[in-house]
């Protein structure tokens, strides 16, 4: 389940993640020895041009196993390395990789030139979660970021028990986003006191008169904010339920339709209709009958409250793509892509997590020097530092490994794009992929 109640009170320094326009995609693994200095001259880019690709200062010392994006599409084989090891970074097959380069075998050397071949750019529809700020920062985060977006979720609008809607202060975010040509949605979810709330979602949608009475108000929150529509985000929903999700679902869209007014939801991964059980209210198959699109939530799969581990395992995301196209028409579907990062704390078999951006791990494993290690089967990258107080840390979290193997699902599966938790979170490289990769409509 997706912690958002974990991330909102993250306090985000957004002036230093500006996207850099250099049509990177080839990604180079730290070794021993390696730095931007020895890299700029080995890939013959500017060292400052690099450093702020990849989220550094100038003067960072790089940590064996970080990962780290080239501009340009020519890879220098560094010693000990394999060709499938450098196909598998970058998200295609061996013999792909061996015909492009047009080599007569597997053999390669340390210093030779390989050239990454980039697939065609697709062209998809992408939306964020995003949390209203002040103004001017509001105004910064959509023009800073609207060359990578179709499309902003305002997080979040909630409702008592009556059906009545609790206002938020968004800022004048949803005009902003029209102005930047960047349809906002209004994101409504079971929140209460408690967190995600199912006894609030069971008395909202189990009552044919309370039903419609919110149903009612939301439909004046679109219509009366000028939202292009809602996004639903009810999250934890009762077993119980799953005929009256349905069911509120095909009225919702049978009252906003007409009016142009779209319908999207988010929903937890699931791998078959039953599995998992806690997940049985999503019923995919009807609810995206109805819906215009659905957001997979492919993510939280280890959370702070939990055991520690990769947030987004490659293989249960492939998992859940295969049920979910199977069910939904794939014009339908988004890609969940988490852009967080999740630290334990571990003491003995205790362990307690909290959750910040990216770029804040990327920081970290800097400052404290801690190789990064990748989990091949995960396909995710992890870490470990001790802090000043003597306690030992593991830290999983996304890079341009983890992530290009996510943007290639989106392609395969053909999807109709993606999002994630939330605006800010990112980190140069994301934007760099993302755009590399896909025509954002």
């Amino acid at each position: 389940m997706l912690k958002k109640l974990l991330l909102i009170f993250v306090i985000l320094t957004f002036s230093s993640i500006i996207p850099v326009t250099s049509y990177a995609q080839v990604i180079h693994e730290v070794k021993p020895g390696d730095s931007l200095t020895k890299l700029a001259k080995q890939y013959q880019v500017e060292k400052n041009n690099l450093a702020k690709l990849n989220g550094l200062a100038q003067s960072t010392q790089l940590v064996l196993g970080q990962s780290m994006l080239i501009p340009g599409s020519t890879y220098v084989v560094q010693p000990g390395e394999s060709i499938w090891e450098i196909a598998n970074r970058h998200a295609i097959g061996k013999e792909t990789l061996i015909n492009h380069n047009h080599l007569k075998s597997s053999m390669i050397t340390p210093g030779q030139k390989l050239s990454i071949p980039r697939p065609q750019k697709m062209n998809i529809w992408t939306g964020t979660y995003f949390v209203p700020k002040d103004k001017n920062s509001n105004a910064w985060m959509l023009s800073n970021y609207k060359n990578t977006l179709t499309s902003v979720f305002l997080f979040e609008y909630r409702s008592d028990e009556q059906g009545n809607l609790i206002e938020i202060k968004e800022n004048q975010a949803h005009k902003i986003a029209w102005k930047e040509n960047l349809p906002p949605f209004a994101t409504v979810t079971n929140i209460s006191e408690k967190g995600f709330d199912p006894d609030l979602t069971h008395k909202l949608i189990s009552t044919p008169w309370l039903r419609q009475k919110f149903i009612n108000n939301l439909y004046s929150l679109a219509d009366s904010h000028d939202y292009k529509g809602l996004v639903i985000d009810f999250e934890r929903v009762h077993s119980k339920d799953r005929n009256n999700l349905n069911q509120f679902i095909k009225e919702l869209a049978a009252k906003l339709h007409p009016a142009g007014l779209r319908v999207m939801m988010a929903v937890p991964p699931k791998e078959g209709d039953q599995v998992p059980d806690h997940s049985v209210a999503y019923d995919y198959q009807v609810l995206g009958k109805y819906l215009d699109k659905m957001f997979l939530m492919t993510y939280d799969w280890h959370w702070p409250a939990g055991p520690s581990g990769p947030i987004a395992p490659i293989e249960r995301v492939r998992a859940t793509l295969d049920y979910a196209v199977s069910v939904v028409e794939r014009s339908k579907l988004m890609l969940g892509i988490p852009q967080y990062a999740y630290d334990w704390t571990i003491k003995g078999e205790k362990r307690s997590g909290t959750a910040y951006s990216t770029q804040h791990a990327i920081d970290l494993y800097t400052g404290y020097q801690s190789p990064v290690h990748y989990d091949e089967k995960a396909a995710a990258p992890w870490f470990r530092y001790v802090d000043n107080k003597g306690a030992v840390h593991e830290v999983w979290f996304e890079d341009p490994r983890s992530l290009l193997l996510k943007f290639r699902l989106v392609r395969e599966y053909q999807l109709a794009g993606m999002g994630c938790w939330h605006l800010g979170l990112t980190m140069p490289q994301t934007e760099e992929i993302l755009l590399e990769e896909f025509n954002v409509r």
